[in-house]
């Protein structure tokens, strides 16, 4: 059975945007630009900042290289999985955000500062995959679930379902159009 993902509402997502852009961190830049690729682009910290695996090749960073401005997308090499994709680019990500690439920050450090600015802004706790979830979840209510699934790059359509939420309010108006 999978594992129900931790989820921040739209106006939730604003409100750390807008924690981070005021915040006055010295890498303030680097970790807007993360949060922007990982809850607008659907980005893993991994393919973000690159991760050396145990066994084989490791995940290289996010490069200047991967991301077309002109054709508003980002193409991710050689992720999760080995797999390929292309991700849209979202429309906060300008020529100043690309020249930050590759990001100088510490995974750990991400990790930290995400987890302590959900419980400073949000009052609860939540992770720098939680902004991917959000990307999935915003996504899930607009397109078709395969379409989703190729964004996420998930091998299994099952593993997309995750971010079809019962809405109780939504399903009676969709009804409620039916009949």
């Amino acid at each position: 059975m999978l594992k129900l993902p931790k989820i921040i509402t739209k106006e939730e997502y604003e409100k750390l945007f807008k924690a981070v852009q005021k915040s006055k961190h010295k890498k303030r830049k680097q970790y807007l630009l993360a949060v922007v690729l990982a809850a607008e682009a659907g980005l893993r910290i991994s393919e973000i900042l690159g991760y050396e695996r145990k066994k084989g090749e490791p995940i290289k960073p996010l490069t200047k290289e991967q991301v077309d401005l002109q054709g508003h997308r980002i193409q991710i090499k050689f992720a999760k999985n080995k797999k390929d994709r292309v991700v849209p680019c979202p429309k906060k990500v300008n020529e100043n955000a690309v020249k930050l690439l590759p990001l100088k920050i510490k995974r750990r450090a991400l990790q930290r500062y995400i987890t302590q600015l959900g419980w400073d802004v949000l009052g609860k706790g939540i992770s720098f995959h939680t902004l991917r979830h959000y990307f999935g979840t915003q996504c899930a209510e607009t397109m078709q679930l395969h379409q989703v699934q190729v964004l996420m790059g998930h091998s299994n359509l099952a593993t997309t379902g995750i971010y079809l939420h019962a809405n109780p309010t939504k399903a009676i108006e969709a009804a409620r159009e039916v009949f």
